[in-house]
């Protein structure tokens, strides 16, 4: 289905930095010769050469994985009354149109948390620095009135070996929060890019399950939500785990796709009320089985 296919590691630091825990990227080009992953000291950075190589590859099909939720458990959007025609479009131009990330990395999550659970009229979004606690958001779980995790997530908890955390905790080892706030501004930057916006489709929202999610277009860039730690990566040398990880998974859903498993992966089957949730709001994990699964967290 794909000749290129791209992973992201996220971060949400708040300082430029490389190195462990930091940004990579992994490209997988059929038609050429594999090149090294490479290390981005910032968001923008990274959003800057994600645009440049989608471009570069005018023509041609793209699978863009990204290692951050693409949206939240449903009942969010309506609840914090985010405006859209779908729930998660609402949910994407809110974080847009809010959050802000200038070139040293420095951004104002921890306010727009605020704001939205102080929409929400309860505490979702959690973890802080307790100087930066307040009323609506705190440095400690509160008792969540909206579901912990996103069917995807439940998901993968029962059937793969990892534990995913709730995408509203915002800071801690593995937590998945502030990637995602800082995340999806980004992607919703690719999807309405005027050189991109044509090509760029968000999958499972806008494509559907289907085990075409390229429509039959010979340049479709599909945008999906991934799991770097999903496969084993001890095979691979590389200077960081991250490296390694966004390489090794990039490697495997290409040998998937060979194997016409990748294929399937993006129709998974679920019953009709979860896949109402999932395509109007939460998202879905793109996942292929392994033989060898990793237990480790996002980072």
């Amino acid at each position: 289905m794909f000749d290129v296919i791209i992973i992201v590691d996220w971060s949400a630091n708040a300082t430029p930095k490389r190195g462990p825990d930091s940004i990579w990227t992994y490209e997988l080009d059929t038609s050429a010769t594999p090149h090294p992953p490479v290390n981005h000291p910032t968001r923008l950075a990274a959003r800057g050469h994600l645009i440049e190589r989608l471009q570069a590859h005018s023509g041609r099909r793209v699978l863009l994985g990204v290692d951050f939720a693409f949206g939240y458990p449903s009942g969010f959007a309506a609840q914090a009354r985010l405006e859209g025609v779908t729930a998660w479009w609402a949910t994407w131009t809110h974080l847009a149109a809010t959050i802000v990330d200038d070139n040293r990395n420095r951004n104002n999550r921890w306010t727009v948390a605020a704001d939205l659970n102080a929409r929400l009229g309860q505490l979702q979004f959690w973890g802080v620095p307790p100087a930066r606690g307040s009323r609506w958001l705190t440095t400690t779980k509160p008792a969540p009135r909206l579901p912990e995790h996103r069917e995807t997530e439940r998901t993968l908890r029962s059937t793969a070996n990892t534990r995913p955390f709730s995408v509203w905790q915002l800071l801690g080892a593995g937590a998945v929060g502030s990637q995602t706030l800082t995340g999806i501004p980004v992607l919703h930057h690719l999807r309405t890019h005027p050189a991109l916006a044509d090509r760029v489709r968000v999958w499972p929202f806008e494509t559907g399950f289907t085990t075409d999610p390229c429509a039959g277009k010979a340049d479709a860039v599909i945008i999906a939500e991934v799991w770097p730690s999903a496969v084993s990566c001890t095979h691979l040398r590389e200077a960081t785990k991250d490296a390694c990880q966004v390489r090794a998974l990039a490697e495997h859903f290409a040998q998937a796709d060979l194997d016409g498993r990748l294929a399937a992966a993006f129709d998974p089957a679920l019953d009709a009320g979860v896949r109402a949730a999932v395509l109007a709001e939460e998202g879905w994990v793109l996942h292929c089985d392994s033989t060898e699964s990793a237990s480790s967290t996002r980072s």
